[in-house]
């Protein structure tokens, strides 16, 4: 009798239409040496350390199901893991949001065909390059020119409606617009706000065109937090101003070869508070870096390249620059706070799936300027300003 119900069952199965279901992933992990000294202070400076760390490994499932007619269902969750500690924690054991198990990364439910697609969820907005940069996370573990043009966007929204555009739009494949509801999730103040700051329903809006024609690779993103409360970490409590922050990126790429492809980029980055008598503060180092106040802007520029070498053996090397902060309203500049970076990096693929790496990379700041390569909670402690921070690592990567 069992024999005929798994017969049955079977066969119910091969008829049954079912969404289709994969699961992949990816496991990274290296060997790193950290640093941040320069400051002309052995107390303030971070001494370098030895570390076994992640690097953005991570657990995916997907479901798509065809609905005729050229439409398509499906939803993705995908789990950030942590291989070097087991928990939700980074090198200097404070939370890695990427990392928290639960759908901390790419989580969305959506509908659409090869023209387009509604998502609704976590997303990624802003921190991807596309074609024009391989991020250091999913190529040689870590670079320092990834986290530049990210200091005041939030890379991976909540709550958020993305349209992505697909291969129907021809060159412009991958363009987005979206529109991110309370995306901090704070609960409703406990203090009162200054008058006429809206501080508890903080929202982001942007949009990326991406344009691809043969050789040529480019991309312009804007993204926009509106009504942030300025003590970001924590509920809002007695907070009294809030901010808006803007965010510009553009970049331009050319492919000479197979897999190689050099790109320069321009970013632009603008802080400012809703409430005037903060807003019209001098910047300070701190809050360039979102613990103190004061309107601020920045630019920078930077230049990168992927070179396959052939028998899959990939180089990579990035600069990046970013100008020195300049006030939002006219008060004093932020003097001496400029910061270059630079990377370079190998990678040898061992199979489709599996490659070993290595890379170097070095941030220099002004005294006034703490930069440091922060995604992914990689940093061993909070950088001082005016320490140069530098890593050495070598690494292994599973795709599967």
């Amino acid at each position: 009798m069992m024999k005929k119900t798994l017969v049955a069952v079977a066969a119910l199965a091969a008829t049954a239409a079912f969404a289709q279901v994969t699961i992949t992933g990816r496991a990274a992990l290296g060997v790193s040496s950290y640093s941040a000294t320069g400051t002309g202070s052995v107390a303030a400076d971070v001494a370098s350390r030895t570390r076994v760390d992640d690097y953005s490994s991570r657990l995916r499932f997907a479901v798509n199901e065809d609905l005729g007619g050229g439409t398509r269902a499906f939803a993705v969750y995908e789990f950030g893991l942590a291989y070097d500690t087991g928990t939700g924690n980074g090198q200097a054991f404070t939370a890695n949001s990427s990392a928290a198990f639960n759908g901390s990364r790419e989580s969305h439910l959506g509908i659409g065909n090869d023209t387009a697609e509604l998502r609704l969820g976590r997303q990624n907005v802003y921190w991807t390059q596309g074609d024009l940069s391989e991020q250091g996370s999913n190529f040689i573990g870590k670079d320092a020119f990834a986290d530049m043009y990210t200091r005041i966007a939030t890379v991976r929204a909540d709550n958020t409606i993305l349209v992505n555009f697909n291969k129907n739009l021809g060159a412009f494949n991958g363009s987005q617009v979206y529109y991110s509801i309370n995306n901090s999730n704070e609960a409703a103040p406990a203090g009162v706000p200054t008058a006429g700051v809206q501080t508890n329903n903080p929202t982001i809006v942007g949009a990326k065109l991406n344009w691809d024609q043969g050789a040529w690779h480019g991309m312009v993103d804007y993204h926009q937090r509106k009504g942030n409360p300025t003590a970001e970490a924590a509920a809002f409590g007695a907070n009294t101003t809030s901010f808006d922050a803007t965010s510009w990126k553009l970049g331009l790429g050319y492919r000479y070869a197979e897999r190689s492809i050099i790109a320069v980029h321009y970013f632009d980055m603008l802080k400012e508070y809703l409430d005037s008598a903060t807003n019209n503060a001098a910047p300070t180092a701190a809050s360039v870096t979102g613990a103190g106040t004061g309107g601020w802007r920045q630019t920078g520029y930077g230049v990168t390249l992927s070179h396959h070498f052939g028998e899959g053996l990939l180089g990579y090397a990035s600069y990046g620059f970013l100008n020195g902060v300049q006030s939002s309203t006219g008060r004093a500049d932020l003097s001496d706070s400029a910061t270059s970076s630079y990377t370079l990096g190998l990678r040898k693929e061992l199979s489709k799936r599996t490659g070993i790496f290595a890379a170097y990379g070095q941030i220099n700041n002004g005294a006034n300027a703490n930069f440091s390569p922060t995604g992914g909670s990689f940093v061993s402690a909070t950088t001082p300003a005016g320490a140069d921070p530098t890593f050495t690592l070598v690494g292994v990567m599973h795709n599967f």
